[in-house]
């Protein structure tokens, strides 16, 4: 991710109205110079290479292409991830009975705090920083859970000593791989070279159009406008599946940790 969006998350979503004025801008400029190409050959030796141009806007659907396509996948093993850790959670709850009684209290404290920071982990968040913050507390808070867990164990009964090895500690790595492997996946985004590379094709083709247009005297401003809003809408869905829990509604992505909190209570 670039340093400005790091430090800056709330420029995410502006970065599809940036898009869209670059296609415009540079669409503009390429109307411009053809223009300027008319005037200068008067004669009409001015030629648009079709399977050029259809070479380049192949390419940039091809990335474009590839670009929502990892957005999607990436968006799936999210939510997944996500899933996975409200049901450990869930069974860690369940689980809290084999303890002995004081035990309980002790660990389902820890384990509310824990479901506490998940939850806020993406409310007015503003930077990259302070998610990490927050991801090693969500972490310390996890190993605390295992502490309380292992030496709760001995206060239990003969009986419940076995169940707890059986079910509970077993649940409560589960939970620690679940948050570890979700901390990792919620950073995973698209290399910053690839997000470039997309914007200067979607302005080298916009800057395509401009030129075909004012060359070919085809003034078609009615497409034109739909294929730039076409474009700011597929990267606003783009940006949305890298970056759920900041551009999409809070009680959908958090659907099964707020259940799970509504339940506990």
């Amino acid at each position: 991710m670039h340093p400005m969006f790091e430090s800056n998350l709330h420029v995410i979503e502006l970065a599809p109205f940036v898009f869209a004025t670059g296609v415009f801008t540079f669409t503009a400029l390429g109307w411009f110079f053809g223009r300027y190409r008319l005037k200068v050959h008067p004669d009409g030796n001015v030629v648009v290479r079709d399977p050029l141009v259809a070479a380049i806007f192949g390419l940039t659907a091809l990335v474009l292409g590839f670009t929502f396509s990892g957005s999607a996948s990436r968006n799936a093993i999210q939510m997944d991830l996500m899933r996975t850790q409200a049901q450990v959670l869930h069974k860690v709850y369940g689980s809290l009975k084999y303890l002995a009684p004081n035990d309980q209290v002790v660990v389902k404290k820890s384990l509310d705090h824990l479901l506490d920071l998940r939850l806020s982990s993406f409310r007015d968040i503003k930077s990259m920083s302070e998610v990490d913050a927050l991801m090693q507390n969500i972490m310390a808070t996890v190993r605390q859970i295992q502490e309380q867990v292992a030496l709760a164990t001995s206060n239990a009964t003969p009986k419940n000593q076995i169940l707890i090895g059986e079910l509970l500690a077993p649940q409560v790595r589960d939970l620690s791989s679940a948050f570890s492997v979700g901390n990792i996946n919620i950073k995973s985004h698209p290399p910053t070279l690839l997000m470039r590379f997309l914007f200067g094709l979607l302005c080298a083709t916009a800057f395509l159009i401009g030129y075909t247009m004012s060359v070919k005297k085809e003034h078609d401003w009615l497409l034109y406008t739909f294929y730039t809003a076409t474009i700011g809408i597929a990267l606003y869905v783009i940006l949305s599946l890298e970056f759920p829990n900041l551009l999409m509604p809070y009680e959908e992505i958090n659907r099964d940790f707020l259940s799970l909190k509504g339940e506990v209570k």
